[in-house]
């Protein structure tokens, strides 16, 4: 096998994460003061990935000043923007002239932690059209259920079933080991790998397998996923960063009488004055400012959030440039700057 080339998928609008995507897309969210994208892009170059096409729809200027030709996440991106909505399977299908050997999908919204390089050397052994990461959860019913034989070959999918009793605990995880001669089977225009693609390679009598994995799993499509996964990560419950002391970046200025309790990030310049009382899991982006009396707790703060002295931020996310009067009280909330 030569040159290992991956397709991330992340085009959409991240409805579901409004207002917080109002104005940025999804991949670029701040995750412990780093696009979430970052995380998924060194997870693939761990993995033996050298080559990543950027599948990008929505708001994409931002992510491709980030991240540029990849020089710091250990490979060569490439991006591809869509004109207008192509799906999952749509928008792979048009980078066909450049997918010419096996190669992997993945959604961009997705934190896993399961092993890219076995579920690639399990599929290229096994020589199939498609293998599908398939994860076991108690309860399916917003994903994607996958139906399997006994020997791991796809039966049936059902897009976010119908309870109590489900045809099986599997759901699609987002991840796919490919050949490009499945894209055959993709028409032009919009289509999507759960309704359309998969189904219709069944029908062809097309074997899909499967790869079952165990270990975290965080679909980041929704505000209280978000902060979940930030919580997740604080805690050392979730991959890619444990800590259970503060972080603190550079000219952090943290008052003698302040309390920092649990694992807490806090970003380059951000200022924590008297009697204040932080307790993790909790973010500070660069930049804010927590003003006297206050207390944070289990939170995620964007940059240059100003919280008024005497305030009360608790489970909420408060995103860049937000200041708080004096004596808030915030608890289980969203919110974002208007300007």
């Amino acid at each position: 096998m030569g040159h290992l080339t991956a397709v991330v998928l992340a085009g959409g609008r991240g409805t579901r994460l409004r207002p917080l995507t109002d104005k940025l897309a999804k991949p670029m969210l701040p995750v412990l003061n780093r696009p979430f994208l970052e995380y998924t892009l060194l997870a693939l170059a761990h993995a033996g990935v050298e080559r990543t096409f950027l599948a990008l729809g929505y708001q994409p200027d931002p992510i491709i000043e980030h991240f540029g030709i990849g020089e710091n996440v250990g490979m060569h991106l490439e991006y591809y923007i869509e004109d207008e909505p192509l799906g999952t399977s749509g928008a792979v299908r048009s980078l066909l002239p450049e997918l010419d050997e096996t190669f992997l999908v993945l959604n961009g919204d997705v934190t896993t932690q399961m092993d890219y390089k076995t579920m690639i050397d399990r599929h290229v052994e096994n020589r199939e059209y498609g293998t599908i990461a398939v994860h076991q959860v108690e309860d399916p019913s917003a994903y994607g259920l996958v139906v399997t034989d006994g020997e791991g070959f796809v039966t049936q999918f059902i897009e976010k079933p119908k309870g109590p009793n489900f045809k099986s605990d599997l759901i699609n995880s987002g991840v796919y080991v490919l050949e490009p001669e499945i894209l055959r089977f993709v028409p032009e225009g919009f289509s999507m790998f759960e309704t359309d693609l998969f189904p219709k390679v069944l029908v062809s009598g097309v074997q899909l397998n499967t790869h079952k994995w165990s270990g975290y799993f965080n679909d980041m499509g929704t505000t209280e996923n978000y902060l979940t996964l930030h919580k997740d990560l604080l805690n050392g419950q979730a991959p890619y960063v444990a800590s259970a002391s503060p972080l603190k970046g550079l000219n952090t200025q943290v008052d003698p009488s302040a309390k920092l309790e649990g694992s807490i990030i806090l970003g380059d310049e951000a200022r924590i004055e008297a009697n204040v009382k932080l307790v993790g899991p909790l973010s500070l982006g660069a930049g804010c400012i927590v003003r006297q009396n206050s207390v944070l707790e289990s939170s995620v703060l964007w940059d240059n959030v100003d919280v008024g002295p005497g305030s009360t931020v608790k489970n909420s996310v408060i995103g860049a440039d937000v200041s708080l009067d004096a004596n808030s009280s915030i608890s289980d909330e969203i919110l974002v700057s208007n300007s």
